[in-house]
């Protein structure tokens, strides 16, 4: 108990654990409560949390929200924030189990996906003929086609630039909906009109991307509305806020329509010729930024409903608009760019109705010359590899047709998230290895030259024959949008994709692998404090493998007659023979304890890692490691505690209230409690009592003639007096501190019951150290062996479960990084809410696509008010709002202590040309 109350407390003040909520109090010093109003109306505007968790509009607010906690320095402070996801606890525990329901119990076989088709309102009744490329040429008029044969699927970014360069810019985020601290900064550098990042002393601005791409996973550990509204919507509602007519409550039933009432719609808009704003579609009108979605893993896990009321059903996501109607999406880019959303559920594949969608789009409207990007949420190519899946164990079998038959030679590019950290793996050509290594090194973000920002040698233009050439598109991992870290140490750098064993190497990772083995072997001492929510789990299993044990009797006179001289190294022999002794016993007598043990050992065997890449010897030497380790390290605490338990009575520290005929251990009444006391007696009452002493006479009373600071001085003087009176009471007349003492007086307790139990169990010279007759057994008294067990429990887990923790931490870094599995649970016990990563990618005029990878080495977790926060600021003219995405300063919050360490940097660049067709 007291080392879970030092872990807590340990998070606490680091600020890891818990959000500003939970720490709140911490931060009140120095804050006191200012009452800013009642304002008047002209005013309320100033006063708006865009933020709030009430589901009225927000113009709607209560009076009470005018009131607030102001530091001195007139700084607010983020408050409801949650944590990190603690994934080693009963509360993940509790989570799996729900998950678990929802998927086998009641979702059963049905498929979300296959519904959203079904479901959606038709224009036409009939189905839309094939479109015939010889009668219609126009590729606008097959996209409108498309548009009403698919709804809510396809949308058109082809005419948009960039003010900027004339290129277009969008951006890709995957994997945010963990602790505020790291997704909120991530939310809130997206949120900027532009970034500046650095990179070997070159400094470039990366413009907010016309839509933000979104790789799924948005909220920790499961779907639910509470985990949606706190992990994934709060933060990005701080980042950039959503208009003032944005209710929580409300639902989208037409995705055409946009609603931004209390934003100045002029702002807003681009008019058409005509002059109207106000198109049936108004989406291609719109000059803010989207947010496309596909869910991951854990979106699905309810079966895709949270994901379908909080996603397809919802306008806005803080100020991104949201106009997708289904789980996945395509979208038609400039210069002959196309980026597809795929939904693989978690079938790991994509099903047939979307199979259809895009073989249709790829068929109809792209053109021979068109390059395609992929997006979904789990990097196959990775996973499939690092589980050793082949043949019909192989995932993406759909999405290999597809890219097989009607995107053959298209696809540049493959974007994933699940995986939380950044990599970048390439296709090995067949060249000469002194080619190869340095095309390898000119990709690798620690090497890019400065001349990589305007133009990449790489970036050449290739010359292909479309329908037959396989596609190799270069395949990138970026899952860093908030969640824990993982590690890149724990996967394999060279890789085989698809059915034809395409060969990969990886040529960029973030964090390093040396950053990540580094970290990985911090999991030995780091897993005791973030993993203290397992220690009940290990008490519990710890405390039944001994319970079948104790009392060991007479062990004491066992050590010392193996090892009279106290020497080291027999002491090691001594503990490691009276271990196996105790195996031996629970293996062939005690049945709760083998019980216990067997568990364990399942449970073991359960958390062994089943890659590919661990042989089978390997995986059972760990099983066996792991589960002996802490078999012999609860034994150990056995051991100790018994040993000292009968080693205090026999060097007289302890003297036991009674004595016995049968047992060698004999003394004279008294206990550990009198003999602290005794010492209080002697040494430290009399300083006490002269302190404490309390003259009788009763004080003058108060005149209240008498000035009001000297009323204060005999206010204060007559309760020091009453005070003094109570402490003399208290020690004088009350057995307080000795009645403590002998409540808390456990190494008493547990010796003299020792004692006594071992008397009754040793009865007749009867051996009881190796076994003990269950009869005899059966006969203690509750009375003596309750409180016995009682206070042995509180010592036994305060030397077991450090040990648990440290055994556990240090498998779990063995296997991270000398047998490369286990990185999932393993970084999952940090919850490491440090470098992040995001992406923008940018087309160039000339079909060129620049991929920036941007990466955070640390995360905020400290934040106040932005004084230059204007997202309330009014137009001069007009009574309306400027839109959040328009504003200089669109976040509500900033670090409080800004570090260099903070900025965002560029961790990779690459340059990926769009193919060009062979002209014959």
């Amino acid at each position: 108990m007291t080392v879970m109350i030092l872990a807590f407390l340990h998070d606490e003040l680091n600020g890891h654990h818990f959000g500003s909520e939970e720490s709140f109090a911490f931060q009140l010093k120095g804050f006191k409560l200012v009452q800013k109003g009642p304002p008047d109306d002209s005013k309320i505007d100033d006063y708006l949390d865009y933020s709030s968790d009430d589901t009225e509009s927000i113009t709607e607010e209560p009076r009470q929200r005018f009131f607030s906690l102001r530091a001195r320095n007139l700084d607010d402070v983020p408050q409801d924030t949650l944590p990190m996801v603690p994934w080693l606890s009963l509360f993940a525990a509790h989570s799996v189990i729900d998950m678990f329901l929802a998927l086998k119990v009641f979702m059963g076989r049905v498929d979300a996906r296959l519904m959203q088709p079904a479901l959606e309102e038709r224009n036409q009744l009939k189905p839309i003929p094939k479109i015939d490329k010889t009668k219609i040429n126009d590729p606008a008029e097959i996209f409108t086609i498309l548009q009403k044969k698919y709804p809510g699927c396809m949308y058109d970014y082809s005419s948009r630039k960039s003010a900027i360069d004339g290129g277009f810019w969008f951006d890709w985020m995957a994997d945010c909906g963990d602790g505020f601290n790291s997704s909120y900064q991530v939310a809130r550098l997206l949120a900027q009109q532009d970034i500046t990042v650095e990179h070997n002393g070159v400094k470039k601005k990366l413009p907010r991307g016309d839509f933000l791409v979104l790789g799924g996973d948005l909220a920790y550990p499961e779907p639910n509305e509470r985990s949606y509204e706190k992990r994934f919507f709060r933060t990005f509602e701080d980042a950039m806020a959503p208009p003032p007519s944005f209710r929580k409550s409300k639902i989208a039933t037409n995705k055409l329509e946009i609603c931004v009432k209390g934003w100045d719609k002029n702002k807003c808009f681009e008019e058409k010729e005509s002059g109207d704003v106000s198109a049936v579609d108004m989406h291609p009108q719109y000059k803010g930024p989207s947010t496309f979605i596909v869910p991951g893993n854990h979106d699905w896990y309810d079966g895709l409903v949270t994901f379908t009321r909080f996603v397809l059903c919802r306008d806005f996501l803080g100020g991104w608009l949201m106009p997708q109607q289904r789980s996945y999406f395509a979208i038609k880019l400039v210069e002959g760019w196309w980026l597809f959303g795929l939904d693989c559920g978690l079938s790991s594949d994509i099903d047939i109705e979307q199979f259809k969608f895009f073989a249709d789009v790829s068929e109809n409207a792209l053109r021979e010359s068109d390059s395609v990007i992929i997006v979904n949420h789990e990097p196959h190519w990775v996973t499939d590899d690092d589980w050793g899946k082949d043949g019909d164990q192989r995932s993406e079998r759909n999405i290999s047709e597809l890219m097989e038959t009607y995107l053959r030679g298209k696809v540049r590019a493959r974007f994933a998230g699940d995986l939380h950290h950044y990599t970048r793996h390439v296709p090995i050509k067949t060249v000469s290895k002194s080619k190869q290594r340095k095309r390898s090194r000119s990709l690798s973000p620690d090497r890019t030259s400065r001349k990589d920002w305007n133009q990449d040698e790489s970036c050449r233009s290739e010359r292909i024959e479309p329908f037959k050439e396989d596609n190799k598109p270069e395949l990138i991992v970026s899952g860093g949008g908030g969640a824990f870290l993982h590690g890149t140490n724990g996967f394999a750098k060279d890789i085989k994709v698809g059915p034809k064993h395409l060969k990969y190497t990886r040529v960029a990772a973030y964090p390093n692998e040396n950053v990540s083995t580094y970290l990985g072997w911090f999991i030995m001492y780091n897993f005791r404090w973030r993993g203290w929510r397992c220690d009940f789990l290990f008490a519990s299993l710890y405390l039944g493998i001994v319970s079948s044990l104790i009392p060991l009797c007479g062990i004491y006179d066992d050590y010392e007659e193996f090892n009279p001289e106290n020497e080291f190294w027999w002491l090691c022999v001594w503990l490691i023979k009276t271990v196996g002794t105790l195996c031996i016993r629970v293996f062939t007598s005690e049945r709760f304890s083998l019980f216990c043990v067997l568990s364990f050992f399942f449970l073991t065997l359960a958390l062994q890692s089943q890659e590919a890449r661990v042989k089978p010897a390997q995986r059972f030497s760990l099983v066996f490691c792991h589960f002996f380790g802490h078999i012999f390290a609860a034994l150990t605490c056995l051991v100790f505690i018994q040993c000292a338990a009968e080693w205090l009575v026999k060097d007289n520290i302890i003297i036991l209230s009674s004595d016995t005929e049968k047992h060698p251990f004999t003394r004279s009444e008294g206990g550990l409690a009198g003999s602290l006391y005794d010492e209080y007696k002697e040494h430290f009452y009399p300083i006490l009592k002269n302190f404490i002493s309390w003259d009788p006479s009763p004080s003058p009373p108060v005149s209240l003639d008498a000035g009001f600071m000297t009323s204060v001085l005999m206010v204060i003087k007559s309760g020091i007096e009453i005070g003094r009176a109570s402490l003399e009471f208290l020690f004088s007349h009350v057995p307080l501190l000795k009645t403590t003492l002998n409540i808390f007086d456990l190494p008493t307790v547990i010796a003299q019951n020792h004692q006594d139990m071992c008397s009754h169990l040793c009865a007749n010279s009867v051996e009881c150290f190796s076994s003990h007759d269950p009869m005899q057994f059966q006969s203690i008294k509750r009375e003596l062996f309750v409180p016995y067990a009682a206070a042995f429990t509180l010592y036994f887990i305060f030397l077991a479960v450090p040990m648990a923790g440290s055994i556990f931490g240090t498998w779990l870094a063995v296997t991270l990084n000398i047998f490369k599995s286990h990185c999932d649970l393993a970084f999952s016990s940090l919850q490491i809410q440090h470098y992040k990563n995001f992406v923008k990618l940018h087309i160039k005029d000339d079909g060129e696509l620049e991929i920036f990878a941007v990466g955070l080495r640390k995360v905020p977790t400290k934040w106040v008010k932005d004084h230059q926060y204007d997202r309330d600021s009014k137009n001069k003219k007009s009574a309306l709002l400027d839109p959040s995405w328009s504003l200089n300063y669109p976040s509500k919050w900033i670090p409080k202590n800004p570090a260099k360490n903070q900025d965002p940097v560029i961790i990779d660049y690459t340059c990926i040309p769009k193919r060009r067709i062979k002209q014959y």
